[in-house]
C-alpha cells in the first residue's frame, strides 16, 4: 500500500514537472509542432496532378468523394462551407470548366443540378489518399506494433481528459470540425465556423483574382 502511494506521488510529481516544462517537453507544444510539420509535409509531397485542385477546389472534391452515394447540390455546398450562392456558383463553374466536376439535371426537378466528380477528380482523390497513407507510414517508421498501439491509446486518453472538463466540446464536435471539409451534406456546426470562414474568404479571394 505504501509502495503504491509512493508511486502515485512520484507520478504526480513528474506530471507537474512536465506540465511546467518549456518547449517540446510540453505535450501540447510537441503535438502543435507535429501538426504543422504534417501539413508542411503533405504540401511538399502533394502529387503534381493534384496541384490543379488546390485552394478552394480540394475541400469540395474531398467533400464530394465522401458523399458519392448522395445527391449533392449547390445549396449543400453553400450551407456546408458557409459561402454565398454567388461564390459557390463561381467556384463550381470554374471547377466544371477545369473538368473536376459535372453538373447534371435530376428527373424529379429539372431546375436542380446534382454535382459529382469526374474521372480526373477521382484520380486526384486517390492520389491524395495514397499520399496521406504514405505520410502516416513515415510518421510511424521504426515503431513497433506495441509502441503504435500505446501511442494511439495515449492520444485517446489525452482527448478524453480534455473532453471530460466540459470545456473542449465532445468527440462529435471534433468530428464536425474535422468534417468542415468532409462532413455530412448540408451539415452546419458552430464549432467549425472559423474553418468555413477561412474557406469562404479564400474562395472569394480566388474569384476576385480570376
Amino acid at each position: 500500500m505504501e509502495t503504491e502511494q509512493t508511486e502515485q506521488e512520484a507520478d504526480q510529481s513528474y506530471l507537474r514537472e512536465v506540465a511546467n516544462s518549456e518547449g517540446l517537453r510540453r505535450p501540447s507544444m510537441a503535438i502543435h509542432c507535429l501538426h504543422h510539420l504534417i501539413h508542411r509535409y503533405l504540401s511538399a509531397t502533394m502529387p503534381e496532378d493534384a496541384r490543379m485542385a488546390t485552394g478552394s477546389n480540394t475541400p469540395i472534391i474531398v467533400y464530394l468523394s465522401k458523399h458519392r452515394d448522395c445527391d449533392v447540390f449547390q445549396h449543400d455546398i453553400e450551407r456546408h462551407f458557409s459561402i454565398t450562392r454567388s461564390t459557390a456558383s463561381r467556384v463550381l463553374t470554374r471547377m466544371e470548366h477545369k473538368g473536376l466536376i459535372r453538373r447534371e439535371e435530376v428527373k424529379r426537378d429539372k431546375r436542380l443540378r446534382k454535382i459529382s466528380l469526374t474521372t480526373e477528380s477521382w484520380g486526384i482523390v486517390e492520389q491524395l489518399r495514397d499520399n496521406a497513407a504514405h505520410m502516416e507510414e513515415t510518421l510511424l517508421a521504426g515503431m513497433s506494433q506495441a509502441q503504435i498501439q500505446e501511442l494511439l491509446q495515449s492520444l485517446g486518453r489525452m482527448r478524453e481528459n480534455l473532453i471530460s472538463t466540459g470545456l473542449a466540446g465532445s468527440d462529435r464536435d471534433q468530428g464536425s470540425r474535422d468534417g468542415s471539409r468532409l462532413g455530412g451534406v448540408g451539415e452546419k456546426n458552430d464549432a467549425s465556423a472559423h474553418a468555413r470562414k477561412r474557406f469562404s474568404d479564400k474562395a472569394r479571394g480566388r474569384d476576385e483574382k480570376e
